[in-house]
């Protein structure tokens, strides 16, 4: 007579891969508090709980300016937005890289903008100049991380 095949089940568990993002973040938080940021004149605290520690810096004021230096080859920008902020250059070095567009349809907490490259290795300087043509719009920064 023939003897039907039985079936064992085995649990064999599996490791989970590793990826670029596993690896540990070298990255560094700059609070708009931090004592490294140095602003002209026309900036403001706003306290919010939805703000990076509590708060955000927002200016009113045609070119005022923020600038923070740090050391790192990249780094992104974390700032509020919504209908009345408008732009942001973005100066490293001395040299304009880019334009934040700050304007959102609604009110936006923790928007991040990241440099698109790679920076040299060292010591570096980062400018954020608020630009509008109407008192009644803002700008902001919330924090910097550097990488």
């Amino acid at each position: 007579t023939a003897v039907p095949p039985t079936f064992t089940s085995t649990s064999v568990p599996v490791q989970p891969s590793l990826t670029a993002s596993a690896q540990p973040s070298q990255e560094t938080r700059y609070d708009n508090k931090h004592s490294a940021f140095v602003y002209s004149a026309g900036w403001a605290e706003e306290v919010s709980p939805y703000a990076i520690d509590g708060s955000f810096a927002r200016t009113s004021t045609n070119g005022s300016s923020v600038t923070i230096p740090f050391t790192g080859q990249s780094f992104s920008i974390i700032y509020k937005g919504g209908p009345s902020y408008r732009k942001m250059d973005v100066y490293i070095d001395g040299v304009l890289v880019a334009t934040i567009e700050e304007r959102f349809d609604v009110s936006t907490y923790k928007a991040r903008w990241d440099y698109p490259g790679q920076l040299s290795p060292g010591a570096h300087t980062l400018k954020l100049v608020f630009v509008t043509t109407s008192a009644s719009t803002s700008g902001s920064v919330d924090a910097v991380l550097v990488r």
